[in-house]
């Protein structure tokens, strides 16, 4: 079956998620190739050049360049859904994309699609295994079955929920909260601006505008890391930006640095020593939000940033004309 995303409105719902539960299935197995292919490289000393090129190149690069920037896009905001502790519209809501987030209804269609996996699975179960199941084993999954047909039927609601016409001419890009130093009322950015060469500027534009439009490139979630535990990062080439949610559309920036190599010590210590601060003023900042002055202030920092960004100039204080 070839459809094209852009042709979306001419499917069904069940069409939609059909083909990208088949492209979910694509990716996996494309994962997989790769996976093998690196581990027969390491384990053979083969020659990378000759191993690459068994591996059907238009395929590699159409996963690369393609299903691989969308499947990272929908694992950051399948993993939020799944941590939810309860399932309503509005919960759900929270964690998704801003509206105006190119791939809305792609990335709420791909959940919607994993979830629909997961029902026919417990399908399965129950059709195969009941009879041989105890009567309250049996009803555990009866719950399980229809507690996850109701998350979908709440994505199904919110996939067609409409907006106002005067809503839909509100700015929806996410913010960005900028943390600021220990013990001072002096953000941490314009000093961490001031360490990074120029010519990596125009990297950190495009992911502050990831963070901002809800694309997130190359995001990354610290899960085995006690110390950044649940932080989030976006990335390019050496260029890093580490940050976390404070609300549905509000994203606290915390670090933005170079990452010269993997087992760089220093620039590790360095960002859990941040994010060890950020922590401890992550609950009066999710209160701070709520003030309508203090998002005016963090706009003003965040046009200064990309005016020095733009630039490649910033004020003798390091912060705020």
């Amino acid at each position: 079956m070839s459809i094209n995303f852009n042709n979306m409105e001419d499917m069904s719902v069940e069409e939609v998620i059909s083909f990208l539960d088949l492209k979910r299935k694509q990716a996996d197995t494309k994962r997989e190739e790769i996976k093998k292919l690196r581990s027969a490289i390491e384990s053979t000393k083969l020659n990378i050049t000759e191993s690459i090129e068994k591996v059907d190149k238009e395929e590699v690069i159409k996963y690369t360049d393609d299903d691989n920037d969308f499947e990272k896009e929908v694992e950051y905001y399948l993993s939020e859904f799944l941590n939810l502790k309860e399932y309503t519209k509005d919960s759900i809501e929270d964690i998704l994309p801003s509206r105006n987030n190119y791939n809305y209804e792609k990335i709420i269609l791909r959940i919607m699609a994993e979830v629909t996996h997961d029902i026919k699975d417990i399908k399965e179960i129950i059709i195969t295994d009941s009879s041989s199941m105890e009567r309250s084993e049996l009803k555990e999954y009866k719950n399980e079955l229809l507690e996850t047909v109701e998350k979908r039927e709440l994505l199904k609601e919110i996939l067609f929920t409409k907006i106002d016409e005067e809503e839909e001419v509100i700015d929806k890009s996410n913010k960005l909260i900028f943390v600021p130093i220990k013990n001072s009322d002096k953000v941490r950015i314009f000093d961490e601006l001031k360490d990074i060469p120029q010519e990596e500027y125009e990297g950190f534009i495009e992911l502050f505008e990831s963070i901002k439009n809800g694309s997130f490139k190359n995001i990354r979630r610290f899960v085995n890391n006690e110390a950044l535990n649940g932080a989030l990062e976006v990335k390019g080439y050496q260029v890093r930006i580490l940050f976390q949610r404070l609300s549905k559309d509000c994203y606290a920036i915390i670090s933005a640095f170079i990452k010269k190599t993997q087992n760089d010590s220093g620039y590790r210590n360095a960002i859990k020593n941040k994010y060890a601060e950020y922590k401890n003023i992550e609950k009066n900042l999710k209160e701070s939000i709520k003030d309508t002055e203090f998002i005016k202030k963090n706009k003003e920092i965040e046009d200064e940033v990309f005016r020095i960004l733009s630039n490649g100039k910033s004020d003798d204080k390091g912060g705020v004309k």
